[in-house]
């Protein structure tokens, strides 16, 4: 067992209790370990396989101590303890979904309230402003283009001097409305931040629950002829696209300039997945990294994905 350089917080899965916890390397696996007053000694957490080197390289520039705050980060918002600065901040504006998707976090869609009206979110927006400064911008939800008036929170957005405004969507709206994209463009909408989980239509029926791939095509097109940038964004399932890697790449590279770059994110094991994962079932950014490079053919390698330090 080996002691990497810095200790940190983690949560306790069980009740949520702010928890100190350590990272340790085994065997070249390296895993988070912690346990909780209330809960006791809790399962160690695999972080990053096979590749220990990169590893150490990316938790150099990460600072060794957790926020001071006794309430983080349940409760303390955009408080001045945190070390980093926000590098995008995600203004929900409804909880309201027309998907049911199997892997989502939030469980969207389900035993909603209202939305905030436009007076709440340019508070929010306000507080934002104040408090991180003009920082990048994403709206989000649930499915944010269900609002009519999305527009219009574009375009408070833009008034405060928020740059560049992304849309994180799944499209719908976007490949069947004309108009509706185009007042979001002409709003202020700089970046489609568009959920986009594989090429082929088995992919979105086992994460989504139905073909969606011509839909992502259409609003790609869509996206094309009103001259704004979409990022792709995989939600990617062990065993069901981890496969698609190199292809989604691909797709992006043939759908230049329209498509700006591959945001891929593992799926997590919160909202609507049933059980607590195993060690087994993670797919880590380790494993992304190698399946990048593998399936690309060794056009993209691991050491152009890394940070600098």
């Amino acid at each position: 067992m080996t002691e990497l350089p810095s200790r940190t917080a983690s949560l306790c899965p069980h009740c949520l209790r702010r928890i100190p916890a350590r990272r340790f390397s085994e065997n070249g696996f390296v895993y988070l370990e912690k346990s909780c007053p209330e809960h006791g000694v809790l399962e160690k957490v695999l972080l990053w396989k096979n590749v220990p080197k990169p590893y150490e390289e990316w938790t150099r520039c990460v600072p060794a101590t957790a926020p001071a705050a006794e309430d983080c980060p349940s409760l303390c918002g955009l408080c001045p303890d945190h070390q980093q600065k926000t590098c995008t901040a995600i203004l929900e504006v409804t909880a309201r979904c027309d998907l049911q998707c199997p892997v989502c976090f939030a469980a969207a869609g389900t035993g909603v309230g209202p939305d905030p009206d436009q007076a709440q979110l340019a508070r929010m927006l306000a507080m934002v402003r104040e408090k991180a400064g003009l920082c990048p911008l994403q709206i989000s939800g649930g499915e944010p283009t269900l609002r009519d008036d999305l527009p219009q929170i574009v375009a408070q957005a833009r008034a405060l001097g928020f740059d560049p405004i992304q849309i994180n969507t799944n499209g719908i709206r976007l490949a069947q409305e004309d108009a509706y994209g185009r007042a979001l463009v002409g709003a202020g909408a700089t970046v489609i931040y568009l959920q986009f989980d594989g090429v082929a239509g088995s992919v979105y029926e086992k994460i989504r629950g139905a073909d969606l791939f011509p839909v992502k095509i259409q609003a790609i097109r869509n996206c094309e002829k009103w001259k704004v940038g979409v990022i792709l964004v995989p939600t990617l399932v062990k065993g069901v696209n981890d496969s698609q890697i190199g292809n989604i790449i691909q797709f992006a590279k043939e759908w230049i300039p329209t498509v700006k770059g591959v945001h891929f994110q593992p799926m997590t094991f919160l909202g609507r997945y049933p059980q607590s994962p195993r060690n087994e079932d993670r797919l880590l950014l380790s494993d992304i990294l190698a399946a990048i490079e593998d399936q690309t053919h060794g056009e993209l390698k691991i050491e152009n994905l890394l940070p600098s330090g």
